[in-house]
């Protein structure tokens, strides 16, 4: 299988964690422009923002975590010339996961939900990782 292919997803993660940035940006401004003290945004010291505000910041710093492992995961098996129809399928329903996470972390993340989207997300990335090791020994 060509390894450029594994490309695409990990594609499909940076451009959801730069959908999320801008939304969270745009958020933040909306609630300078209600009246929120622009101000935190510099130190994060004082009242809290709004809630709609706190969902998209938490979760734009999530995607900065979990998802580094998918990315080394996936690189990796470029490297290592292991992309196969596995890896990939997983790499794949692992953005899906994440993608059907931020939806509902950023509309009305509802706990259940978000959870069991993140779990999903995951068991991928795991399954990732067992694949990843099992095809390269």
């Amino acid at each position: 299988m060509n390894e450029k292919l594994m490309l695409l997803p990990l594609l499909g993660q940076v451009l959801l964690t730069f959908y999320v940035g801008i939304i969270a940006r745009l958020r933040r401004e909306k609630s300078v422009k209600e009246g929120f003290n622009w101000r935190y945004f510099k130190t994060f010291e004082g009242e809290r923002p709004p809630r709609f505000v706190l969902q998209a910041d938490q979760h734009l710093v999530n995607l900065f975590e979990a998802p580094v492992l998918f990315f080394a995961a996936g690189i990796l098996a470029i490297t290592l010339e292991t992309v196969d129809i596995i890896m990939l399928t997983l790499a794949i329903f692992y953005v899906i996961s994440r993608i059907w996470h931020a939806g509902i972390t950023l509309t009305n993340n509802r706990l259940l939900w978000r959870a069991r989207a993140f779990i999903l997300s995951c068991w991928i990335l795991l399954i990732m990782w067992l694949w990843l090791v099992y095809i390269n020994f």
